[in-house]
């Protein structure tokens, strides 16, 4: 079973999608995925461009809707020693008025306009429940830290602390970047975010064209929002449209004084379904409403163990609720971010 038809049985009560978008879609995971023989630093580097933004955002758009398309079917740095679970609880609160609210705030603020000499910063932090080896230095359950520079033209990068195996974590680490015919380059990525409409009603026409016509847009807009959200030159009127879309969606669920690996108290705004296996949450700041990571959680077959490197991961569960589920997490949020004039400098 590949990864559509995993998705297709875990939502089992939506219409069966038709077969020309289906083909569409895997064509679109297909295309975006990291070739094998890419060295293994180079395929690090190129997941966490992808993970933040600066680069390939038309490509991760496409497997962002692709991947909608199937579900519709269906300031701190380090913290020393290991981390806690974050406390995820919070207290949950009116969505439509956070996020209302949310909108107003961030619209208002002047768009960052980048230039092709100009450096995307993102000083970030990650862990995940299932990494149970030693990565570049860092020992498991201690949160990874690093910070990374991408030039906007898409020629070079920069990065400090914890991100590619064998380079010293303190000293500033500076590569030529080569691109993959599906990948853009930060500046083509501003371009493409520019040119959304800021419309609520247009932004889901837009994003969701193909999908079938219900009144629920959740699984096709939820995770665009993911992956778009975290671009560091996101338009303030384009973000305030993503929050009022979300808003109005009936599967979305708000909770304020969510904990993060950080420690800080985050508003954490979460697609949630009945029994689902998985629940992922973006995480904005309770005060500015700029983004400030995502989370991902989700249950596995407890007679399951971890998966070795390379091999296949395990089974998930289609309800959290069942006996002895197994929890795992993986969490990345930002520290900091802006756009500078020099890699190794700093808003």
């Amino acid at each position: 079973m590949d990864e559509i038809e995993l998705l297709r049985a875990a939502r089992p009560d939506v219409p069966a999608y038709p077969d020309e978008a289906r083909e569409t879609a895997r064509a679109a995971l297909a295309t975006a995925a990291v070739p094998a023989a890419r060295p293994w630093s180079q395929r690090w580097r190129r997941a966490w461009r992808l993970r933040w933004g600066l680069a390939a955002t038309a490509a991760g758009l496409a497997v962002a809707v692709g991947a909608a398309a199937v579900l519709q079917q269906t300031g701190t740095h380090g913290t020393g020693g290991h981390a806690p679970r974050p406390d995820r609880t919070g207290t949950v609160v009116d969505a439509a008025q956070v996020l209302s609210l949310a909108a107003n705030t961030v619209e208002t603020r002047p768009a960052i306009r980048p230039r092709a000499h100009q450096w995307a910063y993102v000083e970030r932090m990650d862990l995940s429940s299932q990494r149970h080896v030693e990565i570049n230095g860092v020992p498991p359950g201690k949160p990874m830290v690093a910070e990374i520079w991408t030039r906007f033209d898409g020629t070079r990068e920069a990065s400090l602390g914890d991100n590619i195996i064998g380079v010293d974590p303190h000293r500033l680490h500076m590569s030529k970047l080569d691109h993959d015919a599906d990948e853009t380059t930060p500046l083509q990525d501003y371009a493409h975010l520019a040119s959304l409409p800021t419309d609520p009603q247009a932004l889901v026409k837009k994003l969701c064209h193909g999908g079938p016509a219900t009144a629920d847009q959740t699984s096709c807009v939820f995770p665009i929002a993911v992956k778009l959200l975290a671009n560091v030159a996101m338009p303030p009127k384009l973000q305030a449209t993503f929050y009022r879309v979300l808003a109005t969606l009936p599967h979305i669920v708000v909770k304020r004084d969510v904990v993060d690996l950080a420690g800080r108290h985050d508003i954490a705004v979460a697609e949630a379904y009945p029994d689902d296996f998985q629940s992922e949450a973006i995480l904005l700041d309770p005060h500015t409403y700029e983004y400030r990571g995502e989370r991902l959680d989700w249950t596995v077959d407890p007679n399951e163990a971890p998966p070795a490197p390379g091999r296949t991961p395990p089974r998930v569960l289609h309800s959290p609720t069942e006996a002895r589920a197994r929890h795992e997490f993986t969490e990345t949020i930002r520290i900091a971010s802006g756009v500078v004039d020099r890699p190794g400098t700093r808003p």
